[in-house]
């Protein structure tokens, strides 16, 4: 044997580079108090082991070479250390808070994009505030990395980085005397949806439709795969009957349409959590702060089911059942011509995410600038953010963070008086001025505006011009900058008495309620009917398909026999829907029609069909006709209805 050879194979065997992913990186902060995961590849079978202040684990890696081990919790230390992980080693690592920032561009906006934050840059020094910032990328599968890499706050590092995400961890730094790291991952203009993964999708039951058409479109997925084998059959068909058509020189049939594929973008669905989320798990943090809204904002209480798949899979894949999750509510902005009370509407959608167990809103109309979606105050709002997490993650049980929540109202002659929650600190106006953007009506709904006068923990209502109030609203406008406070500053959030739930209605029957139609959309389009939500675009917003065969229906189940007596149905701004007849059935099979409504072009619109009371338990809407000309660029063979909601008013 050739010597040189013999002593090689005596040689130990040279063990092949320990990685680890880009989360761990020189400068970096780790989770005080909690078990910290440690993780990366290494050749299948090697052994790797870690150490960090004073513990050693280790770890065999798998066949696919991926290994992990869990230090123990450890307390808040400011001194740097050292965590080295097989041949790695990471230099200058503290232990204190580590929260994840995320949402579009009001949390993207950096530090010097405007002037009050641009003339906080030269104080931005803190070397025990780490910054790190997860490039923005795209993928349809989830990735196991992305390149980033932590630094210490100093006006180089935080002069582009997320000002909300910045002063929200100096107000954690300063209040509590630790190490605080904050990871920023945001996309401007980007909606919740990509931020979700499809498991977080169907832990909610509400949005079954919505991932099951997700899945048909992605690669991989077994519906995926599905759906093409089922496209390949009739596409086999087809050829045969092209042939048959062409020796019997007859017209070739049309080419069956193919299943559409989802390609990786920053609107997918899952695509920003696949490759800008997934990468850092399981990485040990605090906790988790969101201000995104603007792209979903007009699709109403659907938002908050989407709030709910978000927090699943976030909670679900940091394996953390209670993850602490504090978001903003958006500001007042024009959105153009959009009618003015959609704004309003997915406010109140951003409130009931507060059902959701662990999470905060911080309120921020007052301070919103209503020509600019982005407004500059990021110190305040971060601030706000902040009172929540000194509040519920921290133990300090003398911060309210919430400001003035509408509780209740009653009746007194007339007066309303309404009650706020959260406002133990008193009432007051911010400006000193009388209270603004308060509104009444009687029962035919026209608001007026309305006299306001603090009296305790409410506030009560008056208009000559309304003799006989019964409901009340606030802030009700995407214009809306009102004066109403607690004492200590924070805003009170917009309401309405009488919205989502009117009780001078009743139960809507048709909400949730499945239906079938005589011209079924095959474009994504057949949902929305009956989900609470008006808005006009999908999913939200349904329609027809576009046969050009008039009339054309579809037929909502109530599920069970209703007495009924108003039917309230909408058409948005796109498509070309003009008279719509609205009937009503006990067995699905004949119908009588209870009235219709024309509804005009390229203008979003509801209507109220009124008739005595009448045993139901099918709903039919007939579109009868369109208007000839386009809107929104929709054939105008479409049928575009917004919501169906069917009531017995008393």
């Amino acid at each position: 044997m050739n010597p040189l050879l013999y002593f090689l194979l005596l040689a130990p065997a040279a063990h092949a580079a320990v990685n680890l992913p880009s989360i761990f990186t020189d400068h970096m902060v780790l989770q005080r108090d909690k078990a910290v995961p440690v993780w990366g590849k290494a050749t299948p079978g090697e052994e790797v082991s870690v150490e960090f202040a004073g513990q050693k684990k280790s770890a065999k890696a798998d066949v696919n070479g991926k290994w992990m081990v869990k230090l123990d919790p450890m307390p808040a230390n400011a001194e740097p250390q050292a965590l080295k992980a097989g041949n790695v080693s990471v230099q200058d690592v503290l232990i204190g808070e580590v929260w994840l920032a995320s949402g579009q561009s009001n949390m993207e906006w950096e530090m010097q994009m405007k002037p009050d934050s641009k003339a906080d840059i030269s104080n931005t020094t803190h070397p025990n505030l780490r910054l790190i910032e997860v490039p923005k990328t795209t993928a349809l599968p989830p990735q196991d990395d992305v390149p980033a890499a932590w630094a210490r706050s100093s006006p180089e590092s935080a002069a582009t980085f997320s000002a909300v995400g910045y002063y929200f961890g100096l107000k954690l730094h300063e209040e509590l005397k630790v190490p605080v790291g904050i990871i920023l991952s945001a996309w401007g203009g980007t909606r919740i949806e990509p931020w979700t993964s499809l498991e977080g999708f169907d832990a909610v039951p509400e949005l079954k439709d919505f991932v099951a058409d997700v899945r048909s479109k992605l690669p991989g997925s077994d519906a995926y795969r599905i759906a093409h084998e089922k496209h390949l059959a009739a596409v086999t068909q087809w050829q045969q009957a092209v042939q048959t058509a062409l020796e019997k020189k007859q017209p070739v049939p049309v080419t069956p349409n193919q299943p559409s594929t989802l390609t990786a973008g920053a609107g997918t669905p899952t695509a920003l959590y696949n490759a800008m989320i997934h990468p850092l798990v399981p990485f040990s943090i605090r906790g988790a702060i969101w201000y995104q809204g603007e792209s979903n904002h007009n699709e109403g209480f659907v938002y908050t089911e989407k709030k709910k798949a978000l927090l699943a899979s976030w909670r679900s894949v940091f394996q953390q059942p209670e993850l602490p999750f504090y978001f903003v509510q958006i500001a007042p902005f024009q959105y153009g011509t959009e009618e003015a009370d959609i704004l309003p509407q997915f406010w109140q959608a951003q409130r009931k995410c507060l059902d959701i167990p662990h999470t905060g809103m911080a309120v921020i109309t007052d301070i919103g600038e209503v020509p600019d979606i982005h407004p500059a105050k990021k110190n305040e709002v971060a601030r706000r953010l902040s009172l929540w997490a000194l509040s519920k993650t921290y133990g300090r049980s003398e911060i309210d963070p919430n400001g003035p929540l509408y509780a209740s109202h009653s009746l007194e002659d007339t007066a309303i008086r309404v009650k706020f929650a959260h406002a133990d600190s008193g009432l007051a106006s911010r400006d000193g001025k009388p209270l603004t953007h308060f509104e009444i009506a009687g029962r035919d709904g026209l608001f007026q505006p309305a006299e306001a006068k603090i009296d305790g923990d409410s506030v009560v209502l008056t208009s000559a011009k309304v003799p006989q109030p019964r409901r009340a609203r606030f802030a009700w406008s995407k214009l809306a900058i009102a004066n109403l406070m607690d004492k200590d500053g924070l805003p009170a959030t917009a309401f309405h008495t009488h919205w989502p739930v009117d009780p001078d209605l009743g139960d809507n029957f048709a909400k949730g309620c499945t239906w079938t139609s005589s011209d079924k959309n095959t474009y994504g389009w057949d949902t929305g009917l009956t989900d609470g939500s008006w808005a006009s675009f999908n999913p939200n917003s349904y329609a027809t398909g576009n046969s050009d065969q008039f009339p054309k229906h579809v037929t909502i189940n109530l599920k069970q026999p209703r007495t009924l007596n108003l039917i309230l149905v909408g058409a948005p701004e796109i498509g070309s829907t003009k008279t719509v007849a609205i009937s009503v059935s006990t067995d699905g099979k004949t119908f009588r029609e209870v009235g219709k409504h024309e509804f005009p072009l390229a203008k979003s619109a509801r209507a109220a069909i009124s008739f005595p009371d009448t045993e139901a338990q099918y709903l039919r809407l007939t579109y009868l006709d369109h208007h000839t000309q386009q809107a929104g660029g929709f054939p105008n063979t479409f049928g575009f209805t917004t919501e169906v909601e069917a009531y017995r008013v008393r």
